[in-house]
């Protein structure tokens, strides 16, 4: 009977039954992309994870990355959830960090991690693929009727907003504060109307924190209805377009920036994910996002039916 290795970790937080949950599945080099998909399905999370042997002679492993409906390129959350696994299972003691290469669909990414505790761990990584400005964002009527808002809560924030990718496209729609965050009650249908089509694209709402937290903070939701996904507790690509999105429009100068980005507070799951941008010459030049990761199950997959 061909069986494989899992584990599921809740990812960006330090805390179990909080975070984005992942399915990390090991030992995946026997699994095509319809067993992967299926799999995927029946874990039903945000994202699950194969972890196999690398392609390309440069990386230590590979990665493939599906939501419940489909593949995708890049997404950060497997990435940390999948750097924390590998060094939990690599035997490095407490205190200890490794580094992987990972390759996946989108390019190599270099990651490392750092052992927490037995189950629990941290990790960090360059982005592959520097963000940018994909396209602009619909008119804001649109967007005020998916998010069952006012036009007027879409306006008077510190930044404008668009459409930026890191990997993956990523609308970005700032409110006015943390309130109207909260108040969003999605519309499916008009969602569909606004940001579906032929080229379908998420929704990531920010919000500048308020003066409780500190000014580099922002808390956001995501929506991804077409991905399977109607809203994430926790989103890396998200977050690495959002650098790029700051990085023009926020008016942060030359040097090193830390930003922590709050999700999932509204679902009951609160996460965070920690970027690290550096500026030169008024550019974006590199992109780190990092985050914890805590496993919660493994087990045993019996794959034998699905191969």
């Amino acid at each position: 009977m061909t069986t494989h290795r899992y584990a599921i970790f809740d990812v960006f937080t330090d805390q179990a039954l909080a975070g984005n949950p992942l399915a990390v599945v090991f030992g995946a080099d026997d699994l095509d992309e319809i067993a992967m998909q299926a799999i995927a399905g029946e874990f039903n999370l945000s994202e699950t994870v194969f972890i196999s042997e690398p392609r390309g002679r440069d990386a230590d492993f590979g990665l493939r990355i599906f939501t419940p409906r489909e593949e995708l390129p890049f997404a950060g959350h497997p990435t940390i959830g999948a750097t924390v696994a590998l060094t939990l299972a690599s035997g490095a003691s407490e205190g200890q960090r490794k580094r992987f290469v990972l390759e996946e669909t989108v390019g190599d990414v270099t990651a490392d991690g750092r052992v927490n505790g037995p189950r629990h761990g941290s990790a960090r990584f360059f982005a592959p693929k520097l963000p940018e400005q994909v396209g602009e964002l619909p008119e804001f009527d649109g967007i005020a009727a998916a998010l069952g808002l006012k036009p007027g809560d879409l306006l008077d924030t510190p930044v404008r907003g668009g459409i930026w990718s890191a990997g993956v496209p990523f609308a970005i729609v700032p409110v006015r504060d943390p309130a109207r965050l909260s108040a969003i009650k999605l519309d499916l249908a008009a969602f569909e109307d606004v940001f579906g089509g032929d080229n379908p694209v998420c929704a990531l709402v920010v919000a500048k924190a308020t003066l409780t937290e500190h000014t580099t903070d922002w808390r956001v939701r995501m929506f991804g209805p077409h991905l399977g996904i109607v809203e994430d507790p926790a989103t890396g690509g998200a977050a690495a377009a959002f650098a790029g999105l700051l990085s023009e429009q926020a008016g942060l100068g030359e040097g090193e920036h830390g930003v922590d980005i709050y999700q999932g507070v509204e679902m009951g799951r609160p996460s965070l994910i920690r970027l690290r941008l550096k500026h030169e010459g008024g550019k974006l030049t590199d992109l780190m996002l990092g985050g914890d990761a805590v496993k919660i199950a493994e087990g045993e997959l019996f794959t034998g039916d699905i191969t």
